[in-house]
Parts: structure tokens; C-alpha cells; sequence
């Protein structure tokens, strides 16, 4: 169970969101919204009513609700209702109503387990679901990461998240897409965790301080050099402590409650991911983004300056890294000074 700040005793009038209208179809979310809003303050059932339009009775029933889905939603006479907690397990209004607060929003499905949360985007943009849209599970039974990996996804407050695009554009405006998502997915959680010790190790993975804490994984459906679809993932681990991943993994990784000391609210963080991941693919549709990923990619880069080793096929390279080009390719010094650029490969610091 994560928290919210504490409660002071004091209500407050309606609190600053729109009026409930036509895109606020969960009435549930709609609460939530207003308690996010009016957080760490109370705000009173007959304000609620009068917003839902609905009685003071009816309001009580819809707390009860939201509570017996694991909210904590405190009450106190005469000062109303405020979130005084969250659960591990992914609650869809919730989600919904800090996404709304972050004034970005898209379709979200969420699941208690799946194989794969990139293999379910796959399905639904089969079954043509409009995009974008994201999809969080609190499970996943095969998990996958690049080259074919198994991503361990054990149940307990981690993020396993994809989203579903369908660019129509062609490839090559998109050969970067995942270093430019890993640069901004750096940044903000440099800013949510309040560190500068986190990384990107190229191509897809996130650590803190030698220590894996997310990996990403692009897959695109392209036709005559045009990307159809495109799908993004990403495992953050979060509120799961390393002694429940296997021991060939557990002493390489990191959680983010591990590094905080604290649980985090999955639901703030996963919002506030889906709203950095859906600028990142604007931003790769519309701009130019050759300079600002190569001088970005010098603050957080994990190989920078570190001996390394490439195995591309059979066969095998060692040399410094030296950052990447304009085409998204690491750059490894080799010892007889030559550069190599390398396109993909395991990656192995030494």
C-alpha cells in the first residue's frame, strides 16, 4: 500500500477541475479526480453530490465502491472525504483520473495478467482499435524483452506497460525511436526519484548505479518500408523487492522502492510514464531530433567512456564507448584507435 500526503483538517470548496461532462463516463474516476485535486485536503460529500449530481447517500455508495477495490479514502464528519492510500494492484479509475489530471489521456486496458502486454497491443491493433492506446497488467506469464529474453514480470506493484501506434509513416523517420524514448523516459524519472544516478545503457535498457531498473522493447509491423504499426514496452521494476526475482537476476537489479526506501503510487507514476511516451512519438512524428538525441544521450549515457565488449553474430569487438551517431549507432573505440560503429548486439561492460 502506498500513501498519499497526510490529511489536514480542513475542507475545501469545490476543487479547481471541470465541470463533469461527457468524456467523464466513469463516475468513479470522476470522484477521484476531484479527491487528487483536493488533496492533501477534504473535500465534502455535498460538494460531490452537487458535481455528480447525485445524493449524498449515492456518493457514500460509490466511496464504498472504490474502497472495497483497495482504496483508502478517509472519512471525517463535518470536513468530507479525501485518498489517504492506494494499493499495489492497478485500478483502472484511478489511472484514469491522473491521466485526466495530467491532461493527456488515451484509451487504457488494464489486466490482472496477460502473456504480454506488447503481444496484447498486437491484438488490438489486429482487431483495428483506434491509437493510441496503452496497455498495463499486473502480471505477465511471458514476459519478453530484446533478442528474445524472458522479462520476469512477477505480480506486486511493478509497471508492465505497452503502447499501440499506427504511424503510416516511413521507417527510416523512426530509426530512433526507442534511444529518444529511453532519453526522456530517463529524465523523468531522474525528476520522480530526485537522482542524476540513472542511465540508459544502450540500446533498450534503464539502470541506476550498474543496476537494471527498466528495459524497453519496440516492435514495428512495416509494409514497403512503411511502419503500419508500432508497438512500445516497457518493465519497471517499482515496488517489488529483488528477492522475488530469480538469483541469476536479482544481485543486476533494482526496484525504485529499493533506491526511495518507500512504496511508490504506481498509478501517478504509470500515468505520468503513458504521458511522456505519448509526447516522445510525437515528437519523433514531427521534429528533427538527430541533435538534440546525440547531445541529450551525453547526459545519460551508461557506457560513456566504459570498457565494453560486443558480440554482433559471431563475431566479438572491445574497445571504450564513445556515445552514438546521428543514425542512433553506439560508437566503439577500438584499441587501435579506429571507431566502429555498431548497430545492434550484446552488450557487455568490463
Amino acid at each position: 500500500m502506498s500513501t498519499y500526503p497526510t490529511g489536514k483538517r480542513k475542507k475545501i470548496g469545490t476543487p479547481k477541475i471541470a465541470s463533469k461532462s461527457k468524456s467523464d463516463k466513469d463516475p468513479s474516476s470522476y470522484v477521484l479526480r476531484m479527491l487528487l485535486n483536493a488533496s492533501p485536503y477534504y473535500v465534502s460529500g455535498s460538494v460531490l453530490a452537487q458535481k455528480l449530481k447525485m445524493s449524498r447517500v449515492g456518493v457514500w455508495s460509490r466511496i464504498d465502491k472504490l474502497r472495497k477495490a483497495g482504496l483508502t479514502i478517509e472519512a471525517s464528519q463535518n470536513l468530507g472525504y479525501r485518498l489517504a492510500g492506494e494499493p499495489n494492484a492497478l485500478n483502472l479509475p484511478l489511472l484514469n483520473a491522473w491521466m485526466k489530471d495530467n491532461k493527456k489521456f488515451c484509451d487504457i486496458f488494464t489486466h490482472d495478467e496477460v502473456d504480454s502486454t506488447n503481444s496484447e497491443v498486437e491484438r488490438l491493433l489486429a482487431n483495428g482499435f483506434k491509437s493510441p492506446f496503452a496497455v498495463l497488467s499486473n502480471e505477465q506469464k511471458k514476459g519478453r524483452g530484446r533478442l528474445g529474453r524472458i522479462w520476469h514480470s512477477p505480480k506486486g506493484g511493478n509497471i508492465y506497460l505497452s503502447l499501440g501506434f499506427r504511424p503510416n509513416i516511413q521507417a527510416i523517420h523512426l530509426r530512433n525511436f526507442t534511444l529518444w524514448q529511453g532519453l526522456n523516459i530517463c529524465r523523468f524519472l531522474r525528476l520522480f526519484m530526485g537522482t542524476e544516478n540513472i542511465g540508459v545503457k544502450w540500446p533498450n535498457d534503464i539502470y541506476y548505479e550498474g543496476k537494471k531498473l527498466a528495459g524497453m522493447l519496440t516492435e514495428a509491423s512495416i509494409d514497403s518500408e512503411s511502419i503500419k504499426t508500432l508497438i512500445f514496452g516497457i518493465g519497471l521494476n517499482v515496488n517489488t523487492h529483488t528477492r522475488q526475482f530469480p538469483k541469476s537476476i536479482a544481485k543486476y537489479s533494482i526496484s525504485m522502492q529499493s533506491i526511495k526506501g518507500e512504496q511508490i503510487r504506481i498509478h501517478e507514476l504509470a500515468a505520468k510514464l503513458i504521458k511522456v511516451i505519448l509526447t516522445g512519438y510525437k515528437d519523433c512524428m514531427s521534429k528533427n531530433l538527430e541533435k538534440d538525441l546525440i547531445s541529450g544521450w551525453t547526459e545519460v549515457d551508461e557506457l560513456s567512456g566504459k570498457k565494453i565488449k560486443v558480440q554482433c553474430g559471431k563475431e566479438i569487438f572491445s574497445g571504450n564507448a564513445s556515445g552514438i551517431d546521428k543514425n542512433g549507432n553506439l560508437l566503439l573505440k577500438l584499441r587501435n584507435g579506429r571507431v566502429r560503429k555498431i548497430h545492434g548486439g550484446e552488450i557487455e561492460i568490463l
